[in-house]
């Protein structure tokens, strides 16, 4: 059983939304090092990686987006990295300055 932990990190900017997602990009070896992998995905922006623990071919991944189409962009950008096999969203969040909009983990508002 895989167990990982993302950190949501809070931002304050005023007058912006904000969308957090945790997805979990599944490496393949392509007969490069991996580690290769991770570190290219490491350096593109509005992308923080987690730590792979004891199987590197499960990288949990942190996005920070200012809107939605901007993060489905940077999820594009992570299934066409060499060496990524598939990318699963597994957490969504959106905060708005006008008032906290917390999320499910399919993305659905709280009702409370």
């Amino acid at each position: 059983m895989l167990s990982f932990s993302i950190l949501l990190r809070i931002h304050v900017n005023e007058g912006c939304r904000i969308m957090i997602a945790g997805v979990v990009a599944t490496l393949e070896d392509l007969g490069g090092n991996l580690q290769d992998v991770i570190d290219e995905i490491a350096r593109m922006p509005c992308v923080e990686t987690g730590d792979v623990g004891p199987n590197p071919r499960r990288l949990p991944i942190t996005i920070d987006s200012p809107n939605p189409n901007a993060l489905e962009e940077t999820t594009r950008r992570l299934q066409e990295c060499r060496g990524v096999a598939f990318v699963d969203v597994v957490f969504v969040h959106f905060e708005d300055e006008s008032g906290s909009t917390t999320a499910t983990h399919s993305g659905k508002p709280n009702s409370s």
